[in-house]
Parts: structure tokens; sequence; C-alpha cells
């Protein structure tokens, strides 16, 4: 009967309330509805907000998560220190953001914008205006005015990206360095601090992050689900080592076969300074100052900066928003010149990496895979007449062919490639 009466009790607010201000004295005292209540509602809904939303700062690969801190984030800043950050200008700053730019009056300001925002703030950046000649300098003038710690480099002449991006980090005086691409923007205005915290803790020369992408004058994001053309890995191992690092590049380590095992760009990283110096060091002044390199340089800095790095560790942490547009200079039609400064590009990748593979006794037979993905750029020597270059190709196929750990099937391919060029 007393157990009715609680019943009926609860139909009423006021008995509920009554109720619930009971206090039992014996040993076995009772939890008032009203708690079990309020446990049964807290319960319930962090049951439902954990199947909304995932946790946005470590997302699984296999769940969704929520897009809108990040969304918030790239559509405030349209403005500059929307959070009114207070601004650190150190004299050895954390973090160096460099940026090359050519013809971003479009995009530059949102770019900076997303890095000024961030919520922490030692950091520099740096901007090399590769002769721009639309309104991108002026853009540079008004945001350097509002904020010193961007510095701003002038090519007398235009040089390419790679040589912006290595001027840019010659010029650095941080500790660390993150290349970016000026039509980009960071997404998380707590990428840098969180990146700051983490290497706190581990003392890391390669930090790596996850990347989204967005199609030009779309407003949703997404991320490559491909294993063969993600923007992010997950490894065995929180952090790698020496020499495990600059092997497991080219070997996946789950299937045991070639595939992209790292990303294969350049601005997702967080990188110590003195691992850069030393990879454009061995990299050398063909890429630097003798050519003009728009594409597959940071394919190269990738897989030399992990030979020169002692150890990487990599952070699921949403911090890169890459902007996919056909116009752009590396997948843009710019006509028959473009094609070929594009294949000069890809010859150069494959010489300076087929040298790394033999010179560290690494793995050439990787270079196949890369071959046959990105082996079809170098048909335009021969495609347009580029004889000049025709004799580098051949001899390059030449050096796979009489090469004694390169395997059957890629001496094949080489000796037909060469037999095509002949």
């Amino acid at each position: 009967m007393k157990e009715v009466k609680i019943k009926d009790d609860i139909k009423s607010s006021q008995k509920f309330e009554t109720y619930n201000q009971i206090n039992y004295q014996d040993k076995n005292e009772k939890i008032s509805l009203k708690i079990y209540y309020f446990i049964y509602l807290f319960l319930l809904t962090t049951f439902i907000l954990s199947k909304l939303f995932d946790n946005p700062k470590q997302p699984s690969n296999n769940t969704s998560f929520s897009f809108v801190p990040y969304l918030n984030y790239i559509n405030n800043c349209s403005k500059l220190r929307l959070y009114k950050r207070t601004k650190i200008k150190n004299p050895i700053p954390f973090v160096s953001v460099c940026l090359p730019v050519f013809n971003m009056a479009e995009f530059i300001e949102k770019a900076i914008f997303s890095i000024i925002n961030q919520s922490f703030q030692d950091f520099e950046i740096i901007i090399v205006n590769d002769c721009s000649d639309d309104k991108t300098e002026d853009i540079l003038k008004r945001l350097k005015d509002q904020d010193d710690r961007i510095k701003i480099i002038n090519h007398t002449k235009k040089l390419g990206v790679y040589a912006s991006r290595m001027d840019a980090l010659l010029s650095s005086k941080a500790k660390y360095i993150i290349f970016m691409d000026p039509d980009d923007m960071f997404m998380n205005e707590d990428l840098f601090k969180e990146l700051y915290d983490y290497n706190l803790k581990n003392n890391l020369d390669i930090i790596e992050f996850s990347v989204f992408h967005i199609n030009e004058g779309s407003k949703q994001m997404y991320s490559i689900k491909d294993h063969r053309k993600t923007h992010y890995h997950k490894f065995s191992k929180d952090i790698i080592h020496q020499p495990e690092l600059s092997d497991i590049l080219f070997l996946n380590p789950e299937t045991k076969k070639y595939s992209h095992t790292i990303c294969r760009n350049i601005w997702n990283k967080l990188i110590r300074k003195e691992v850069l110096i030393n990879t454009m060091k061995y990299i050398g002044n063909d890429y630097y100052k003798n050519q003009f390199v728009i594409t597959a340089d940071d394919m190269l800095l990738n897989i030399i900066s992990y030979h020169y790095a002692n150890n990487y560790s990599n952070i699921n942490l949403p911090g890169y928003l890459y902007t996919i547009r056909n116009s752009s200079m590396s997948r843009g039609d710019g006509g028959i010149e473009l094609s070929i400064i594009r294949s000069i590009n890809h010859l150069l990748y494959f010489k300076i990496f087929l040298k790394y593979l033999k010179e560290f006794n690494k793995d050439r037979n990787f270079l196949f895979y890369e071959l046959k993905e990105l082996g079809y750029k170098l048909f335009t020597f021969k495609d347009f007449n580029v004889t000049k270059y025709k004799p580098e190709v051949v001899d390059f196929y030449n050096e796979i062919i009489v090469d004694s750990n390169a395997t059957n099937d890629f001496k094949k391919y080489a000796s037909d490639l060469m037999e095509y060029y002949k």
C-alpha cells in the first residue's frame, strides 16, 4: 500500500516536492525520487548528446563530428582579432607561419586572420610576395600596419612557390615552422595552443594534424576517406623515432604494401626549423634558385624532412582547411608552358628522390609506385617536343635499369618508358 501511495503522490508536483524533503534516518536510507529523477535526466541528456556530437578535438575516422565550432571560426575570420586576443611579440616566437603568395588578393586576408585570431599568440607571420600584380601587395601592407608580427618579403623576380617557402624559412626566427598556402585557412582557433601543449610534453621534431577540404565556392567541409589520398594517417605508435621513422614512409605498416603512409603535403605539420634547414641543404639549389618550382616540392620536402627528424607524432586534431581550386598553378590549365614547367618539376622530384633512396639505402621500389602515379607528367617532354630534357629522362630510367636493388617489374617499366622516349 505504501508503494501505491508513493506513486499517486508523484502525480502532484506539490506532493512530489514534499516527498523529496523526507529524510530517512535508518542505515538503509533510500535516495529520494527527486534525485533519481535528475540523475535520469542527466544520463539521458548525456546519451543523446554523445550520439549527436563527437568530441571535436579528437574525431574518429569512422564517425561524424560537429563542424559547428570550426565553421563559426572560419566565418568569424573575416574580422581581425575577433576575440581581442592579447598580442605577444616575442624575439624568438614558438612558431613562424610561412606563406608564399602570388596574386591572392581574394583569399589572403582570411588566411592571415585565421592565424591572428588564434588563442595562442606566440607566433610570427612571414609572407613572401612572389611578384604579385593584383591588389595582394596593398592588402599585405594594410595588414602589416595592423600587426607588426607580420613580415613581408617582396621578390624582384618571380621564383615560384618553393623558393618563396625557403626564403620565408631562412627569414624566420621561431623554433618551429608551419607552412601555409595563401588560399587556405586554419579552421581551429586552438590549433597552435594544442600543438604547443602537446610538444611541451614530448619535444617533437614533427607533429602532423588533420586536414579537411573544401571546394572553391562551397561551404561544406569534408575529409577524404580514401587511404591512398588521405591527409591524415594513424600509425601503430604515438611517437615514432629513427630509424623506423624514415623507413615507415615507404611501406604501409598494416598492409605491408607500398602506399601513401604519410601526408604528401607540407602544410599540415609543425616542423622544427633545423630539420627543414637540413632538408633544404640536401635538396639543393636546383630546387631553390635555379628552377621555377610550383609543384611536387612539398612531396620532396616531406620525404627528406622525415629523414632528418629524430621523432614524429600525429595529433587527431582538425586544424587545416585546404581549398581545392581548379585554377591554381599546381592543378589549373595554364596551357603548354605551364604543363612543361610542371613536368620539369616532377623530373627534378624523381631525380632527387632516387638519389636519396640510393644514397641512404632506402627501398627504391617505392619510386615505382610514385612513377606509376605521377610519371605520366614526363610524357610532356616528348609530346611537346621539349628536346632539352629528353636525355635527362632517358638517363633517369637507365639509372633504374642498372640498379641491382630494383625489382624486375620496376626495371621493365623503366625500360619500356625509355624505349618510348628513344
